[in-house]
């Protein structure tokens, strides 16, 4: 089923809506929009009576009810307290104890409730109800929250990180997730040919060094089934110029994807304490901190955007960057807050 279609029932299961109620929840052009209600009405899935729509019975077995996810106050930020509470109070107990972050894997988890506005995005974006989801790197525990939701068609997700791969697999049965496979991966092998052309969705937080962002992402794009398809990363200011985001952007165009949303500074990274005492000594290794000599910092201030890409047709799958070692995919000139150990 097509993104706006999904998009279009889960508004309809919830109760009948006019025309310019149903434009507001989808993200189709005008064009498409009518021709998608057409179709939706030629096949007996929804039906229109005046200027009114509504489900069918048939059409109820396609979807389930929307789930508001909008703050009331601005009506365009996600409301963490309304339909999704639920979510935010599970996550939470489900990512206790997690292994703390290792340097030499660049990582740093993001805040719970970053992980948790992630996907009430996604599902709002239709992109996580019955679709099958890969995941490159999730020491944010990305698909256990999924999980919860328990929307999903497929989850696989690739981790470098044995201890990662085993709290996962470990929360998988304790709480008896479905469809949900980690296995353990390097990004710079080639991956397994069962998960090339899979997927309708990836997330990922790539290195930022230009080699290795576009390693990662286009890693990503051979797991994708193609037109349409979508993929979500975190990409920040901090580390990546105007000009590399450039790069970046002209990487999309060129495999035939447009950037739908860019939502600036959506996670943010706590460090310091809570990624443990041995965390300190890393940061010796930023540039930033050989450079200015800084003290170590006190609050928050890394953060990402998390930017959404979608295929307009087939995927142009572009040449994979030459990369020898971690260290080329981890840094450039500028990546002056990942570890260099």
């Amino acid at each position: 089923m097509k993104q706006a279609e999904q998009q279009i029932l889960r508004q309809l299961v919830r109760g009948p809506k006019d025309f310019w109620q149903l434009i507001t929840h989808q993200d189709a052009s005008i064009k498409e929009f009518v021709d998608i209600l057409n179709k939706l009405e030629e096949k007996k899935i929804i039906r229109k009576r005046n200027s009114v729509f509504s489900i069918s019975e048939e059409g109820r077995t396609f979807i389930k009810p929307y789930l508001d996810s909008k703050c009331p106050c601005c009506e365009q930020g996600i409301n963490l307290e309304g339909e999704f509470s639920f979510l935010r109070e599970e996550f939470k107990k489900v990512a206790e104890n997690r292994p703390l972050p290792r340097a030499e894997y660049d990582q740093g988890f993001m805040r719970r409730k970053d992980t948790v506005k992630r996907v009430i995005f996604m599902y709002e974006r239709g992109d996580i109800e019955r679709r099958e989801i890969f995941i490159l790197g999730d020491d944010d525990l990305l698909g256990l929250a999924l999980g919860i939701l328990n929307l999903h068609k497929r989850i696989t997700i690739i981790e470098i990180d044995e201890r990662v791969v085993t709290f996962i697999q470990k929360k998988i049965r304790e709480y008896g997730f479905r469809d949900i496979e980690v296995l353990r991966g390097d990004v710079l092998k080639e991956f397994s040919p069962q998960l090339s052309s899979q997927f309708d969705t990836f997330v990922t937080d790539p290195p930022e060094s230009e080699l290795g962002f576009k390693f990662f992402v286009r890693r990503c794009m051979e797991a994708l089934k193609g037109r349409e398809s979508v993929g979500y990363l975190g990409l920040t200011y901090l580390e990546s110029s105007l000009r590399k985001w450039q790069q970046f952007e002209k990487f999309f165009l060129e495999a035939n994807f447009v950037i739908t949303d860019i939502l600036r500074d959506f996670s943010f990274y706590p460090e310091g304490k809570s990624y443990g005492d041995q965390w300190e000594n890393s940061y010796q290794s930023y540039r930033v901190f050989k450079e200015l000599k800084l003290p170590f910092p006190e609050k928050l201030w890394y953060r990402s955007s998390f930017v959404r890409f979608q295929a307009v047709g087939e995927i142009n799958l572009l040449p994979l960057p030459a990369i020898k070692s971690f260290k080329e995919l981890y840094l450039d000139k500028e990546t002056w807050a990942t570890p260099d150990l």
